[in-house]
């Protein structure tokens, strides 16, 4: 019957659904990730491998800011003092794996944004096959910007997936090929 309750929740065993759990929870990861974030990121975050429900997850973000452990500031959500002091006294008694685990999917998130931030992968289609367009940027520096020529759609997708998982590499393959 717990296991129903669980999938009927949206949330698998392991899962939390204590509400005062969830708060330490969330101020725990701000104090380990050390910068502002946004709500949609704690959503995304923390819901995403549903380790939280999302009306659950939501509940103790109001209540966390009207108790005053989190202020907003712009699209961004602080810990204040009272919230840091919250994750140290507190964030100890969260279990290990529920730590790691939502830090590791800190980690994945922050890696996938990174990502997003310094690339740009498009498909196009031409008349006798496909065009991969790729850039490597760093705000306003291009660094690489190369297209490649893909016979089928299938391999296009292939390249575009290729270029984004190791663009740093090939980067630096590339300089020190052509400065050797």
């Amino acid at each position: 019957m717990e296991y129903q309750d669980n999938l009927i929740a949206g949330i698998p065993p392991g899962g939390v659904r204590d509400p005062s759990t969830v708060k330490i929870m969330i101020c725990y990861l701000l104090q380990r990730l050390d910068r502002p974030v946004s709500e949609s990121e704690l959503v995304e975050l923390l819901t995403g491998d549903q380790t939280v429900n999302y009306f659950l997850l939501t509940t103790a973000l109001a209540g966390l800011k009207k108790l005053g452990h989190l202020r907003q500031k712009g699209d961004s959500l602080l810990l204040t003092q009272l919230g840091r002091r919250t994750a140290e006294e507190l964030g100890g008694e969260l279990p290990v794996t529920l730590r790691e685990r939502v830090l590791a999917r800190a980690e994945t998130l922050r890696r996938e944004n990174r990502l997003h931030s310094e690339t740009s992968a498009e498909i196009v289609g031409t008349g006798d096959g496909y065009r991969v367009d790729f850039s490597f940027h760093d705000g306003e520096i291009e660094f690489m910007k190369l297209s490649l020529y893909a016979p089928d759609e299938v391999q296009a997708g292939r390249l575009r997936e290729r270029l984004l998982e190791d663009y740093q590499q090939l980067y630096v393959d590339i300089i020190n090929r052509l400065t050797r």
